[in-house]
């Protein structure tokens, strides 16, 4: 393992982000508490920004919309996951993935094939663990780091499916609104139409949108929904700040206590080699 690697590895494993309790589905952020309104019913005011959101991608790629949006997010300080095909762990994306973890998002896994995509639905048993476990092996061998959070391709899930995901120990996140980004791009609908389309299938409670790897619709839909939505990182999405936080410690602890432990066997062979 290269430097590189060495570092995304320890960065990786003291984040708090990356840390959450397996064998579930998510499915939307937890309802958010809101102080009874005084006064006349009328709807739509005071503060509104409330409800709770939390942003999910299915890409890193292309790499130059990926950094785009990672600026987006960091002018609004806003936490999103971002879910990947580990066939499209490269020289291009590696850096990526350091930057992601650096600025407090999440990284989650998709499994190996991105071209076919895999639909659990029609695979059987053996294909569905494979992809999860040849994830599992490729981000360990590029990151040092394996996901906890899983996020079938397409939607695509039923029992079967969930239950072999529960036996990897994979928290599933399925997505709440904003699955139609897709559609607008390849049907290259005009920016308002497209992020009409996404903004208004977000339930005032709030959720989990996916939105599409597109730099120009996350910078527009932010803008318009800002005021109305809470953007917040995944666990605040799902009530896990406290189990993330207590994992994180021990990850830093161990992490710590690892290479205190190989500095003073190195140290010991130096001082042996120089007596």
């Amino acid at each position: 393992m290269n430097i590189f690697n060495l570092a995304l590895s320890a960065l990786l494993a003291s984040s708090s982000v990356l840390i959450v309790s397996s064998s579930e589905v998510v499915h939307s952020c937890n309802l958010a508490e809101k102080p009874e309104p005084t006064g006349p019913y009328q709807a739509y005011s005071g503060d509104t920004k409330v409800a709770h959101t939390h942003i999910i991608f299915e890409d890193i790629t292309p790499a130059d919309e990926v950094e785009s949006i990672l600026n987006t997010l960091k002018a609004r300080n806003t936490k999103a996951s971002f879910f990947m095909h580990t066939d499209k762990i490269d020289d291009e994306t590696k850096p990526l993935l350091q930057r992601i973890v650096d600025e407090g998002h999440t990284i989650g896994s998709k499994g190996q094939s991105s071209n076919p995509q895999v639909n659990f639905l029609y695979a059987n048993n053996t294909y569905i663990e494979q992809q999860i476990t040849g994830a599992d092996s490729d981000f360990k061998e590029a990151i040092g780091f394996v996901p906890s959070l899983y996020a079938p391709s397409f939607g695509a899930l039923d029992s079967r499916g969930q239950k072999i995901l529960n036996k990897n120990g994979k928290t599933t996140v399925m997505w709440s609104a904003g699955a139609n980004g897709w559609w607008f791009l390849d049907n290259k609908e005009p920016l308002a139409t497209a992020v009409a389309g996404i903004r208004y299938t977000l339930p005032e409670a709030g959720g989990i949108i996916l939105l599409p790897t597109n730099a120009e619709i996350v910078d527009e839909y932010l803008s318009q929904v800002w005021p109305y939505w809470k953007f917040v990182d995944f666990d605040t999405c799902t009530g896990r700040s406290g189990k993330s936080a207590k994992a994180a410690k021990a990850f830093g602890k161990s992490s710590k206590s690892e290479s205190k432990s190989k500095k003073g066997g190195a140290d010991a062979k130096a001082e042996k080699v120089s007596t």
